[in-house]
């Protein structure tokens, strides 16, 4: 299952704006209030979902000014990477939020409303990071 983000506008340069988001310690101001317990370092990234449970990620990927990718670290109801895609659009950029998770059909219906709430919600907030 794919769930992504619209495309949103950043005044940063795509390459500014990946070396914001190719640190972990950064994307703490992405997250929704109801993530507690956040603890970040350049390449790990964990928190705590009021209700729903805790997770970590690390940086599996950077590619140079277009993307970094996330993917869990220890146990998780199903496997997932989260992609922030970056894409130039003058002299500033458009970011997407893309989560792509192998679950099953009945996982995938009760969890598909709060993962595209949480990119839609991590769009939102690039507008201004």
């Amino acid at each position: 299952m794919l769930i992504q983000s619209e495309y949103v506008d950043n005044s940063k340069s795509e390459q500014e704006f990946f070396g914001v988001v190719s640190d972990m310690r950064n994307i703490p101001a992405l997250l929704p209030e109801q993530a507690v317990n956040v603890q970040a370092d350049e390449d790990n990234l964990s928190f705590t979902v009021q209700g729903m449970g805790s997770i970590a990620l690390r940086v599996s990927q950077r590619v140079s000014y277009s993307l970094v990718q996330l993917v869990p670290v220890g146990k998780v109801p199903f496997p997932f990477t989260l992609n922030i895609k970056i894409a130039e659009s003058g002299n500033n950029c458009k970011v997407m939020y893309e989560i792509d998770a192998n679950m099953n059909p009945l996982i995938a219906m009760m969890a598909k409303r709060p993962l595209q709430n949480l990119v839609d919600m991590m769009a939102e907030k690039t507008v201004t990071l």
